[in-house]
């Protein structure tokens, strides 16, 4: 039997011979005994997976795109979308103090958030347009300086939970969405200085720790305990800081994540966990559709990533014959029938606020047909107002200009 064995599976066998071997001493053991070898001989090789938590995946293609240079996710070439962005710098010396959480106080962390699009599309337009040029040399010599400063300080890893209040978490996986955005921008362009990179990594790396509801600083929480928007966030997260920083570990951390919402998927593409699922009306009735709209924009965004190193979720069919297009094939229909969207709040699927779908982008660099009603939305609102209230990949038509 023992040749069978995987390593995990193999860690495992010799945990219950350790207890087996100090229940021989006690009154009984001899049922016990009988009991243990009974899960090692058939729960250990044929249900590892379940009993165990055992990752089945083949990270394989991870690991061999890790061991080279790996594509930049976007084009970062300024283009005409490339305009209005502004470098948020506000200092925050108390670092979440008091009372206060991620999402309250003199900066919030949306607001942090926000401010990486905005640099980026503030240098970029310094590169298409001579007469801009000055941003360029403000975001390498007082934005970046800022954010080392941040990750000196540790902006957003003090964990302050609000009775009622939004998710600590949630704003940490925000924050680090975009940061890894950043990052994998200053790597592409070459931008860093001595020693910048290295402290930014060590903050993120604290972001990511502490964001798992299961850390020591939340409160006893549990992963379990996580909404699925909160998982969706998660694994476009942690999938995109493994991607930046080849880190395999965490890149496995948020494909789990992927995997646990990409296989409630139908054949049929009604994910509705929030439209008309278990969590319908849980916050507010007119919300529903906007949750299922940034959930599933998460999901893009982490099987966008995982695209890029051979792990296929998009228009790979899960065991019930689901996928990540046919999700969003239904978001689309969905999002674009007056009978549906009836008494739900409209206004993500114009970018006009957190969490809209200027994710658009990423799905189209999969998909160009463009049928899926939610392009024409996409393009209909960046071309009147931009990103400007954007949380995720804002100014994405300017980070990657895909336009035919």
């Amino acid at each position: 039997m023992l040749n069978c064995l995987t390593y995990n599976e193999l860690v495992n066998y010799i945990f219950f011979i350790n207890i087996f071997n100090l229940l021989e001493k006690a009154k009984g053991a001899h049922l016990i005994k009988l009991l243990f070898w009974i899960l090692i001989t058939v729960i250990i090789p044929t249900n590892a997976n379940a009993f165990f938590g055992v990752d089945k995946n083949d990270y394989s293609s991870v690991e061999k795109a890790f061991k080279t240079e790996t594509p930049p996710l976007f084009q970062y070439k300024g283009n005409k979308f490339c305009k209005g962005g502004i470098l948020y710098m506000i200092p925050y010396s108390k670092i979440n103090g008091a009372k206060k959480s991620h999402t309250s106080g003199k900066l919030k962390s949306w607001f942090f958030a926000l401010s990486f699009g905005h640099a980026i599309s503030s240098f970029l337009e310094g590169e298409f347009r001579s007469d801009h040029a000055y941003k360029k040399e403000d975001f390498i010599n007082k934005y970046i300086p800022y954010l080392v400063k941040a990750a000196e300080k540790k902006y957003f890893t003090v964990n302050k939970w609000v009775k009622g209040g939004s998710s600590v978490a949630y704003a940490q996986t925000m924050i680090l969405i975009n940061l890894s955005v950043l990052m994998d921008f200053m790597d592409n362009k070459n931008l860093w200085k001595n020693g910048q990179r290295e402290k930014i990594v060590k903050w993120g790396n604290i972001l990511y720790e502490r964001s798992h509801y299961s850390h020591v600083t939340n409160g006893g929480k549990k992963q379990s305990n996580r909404w699925p928007d909160t998982v969706s966030k998660a694994a476009a997260a942690y999938m995109l800081w493994g991607y930046v920083n080849k880190d395999l570990k965490i890149f496995k951390d948020g494909y789990r994540d992927l995997m646990q919402e990409y296989e409630k998927i139908p054949a049929d593409g009604k994910y509705h966990q929030h439209f008309k699922g278990p969590y319908a009306g849980v916050i507010q009735d007119s919300w529903d559709l906007f949750l299922e709209n940034k959930t599933l924009g998460d999901l893009v965004i982490a099987s966008y990533v995982g695209k890029l190193v051979g792990m296929e979720t998009f228009n790979k069919p899960n065991n019930k014959g689901g996928s990540i297009k046919k999700a969003i094939d239904y978001l689309g229909e969905i999002s674009s029938n007056p009978n549906e969207l009836n008494g739900q709040d409209e206004r993500h699927l114009s970018n006009m606020r957190a969490d809209g779908n200027s994710w658009m982008t990423v799905y189209r660099k999969m998909d160009k047909t463009d049928i899926n009603p939610l392009v024409s939305f996409h393009l209909k609102s960046s071309e009147q107002k931009g990103y400007g209230f954007s949380q995720i990949l804002n100014f994405s038509r300017c980070i990657d200009y895909e336009l035919k």
